[in-house]
């Protein structure tokens, strides 16, 4: 099963994961994003522009889901 990466990017720094979660595909891994940036969004609410980023195992980036940006709940890279 693939491992994907949940890092947050705040425009100018990124805090990265550094275990990941196994996850069936990217559709899952899309899903359970969009759970975090559920969760998260009170909390960061004065952060700024605050994307959740999925990579995979390589670093590649995959799939970029906005906290604050319309509700369009991800795009992909």
């Amino acid at each position: 099963m693939p491992r994907y990466f949940f890092n947050i990017r705040d425009g100018y720094d990124l805090d990265e994961d550094e275990e990941g979660v196994e996850l069936p595909d990217l559709e899952a891994a899309r899903a359970e994003a969009l759970a975090t940036v559920e969760e998260l969004r009170d909390e960061l609410a004065d952060a700024g522009n605050i994307e959740l980023e999925i990579t995979d195992e390589t670093g590649r980036r995959l799939l970029t889901v906005p906290f604050f940006r319309g509700g369009q709940g991800g795009r992909r890279r």
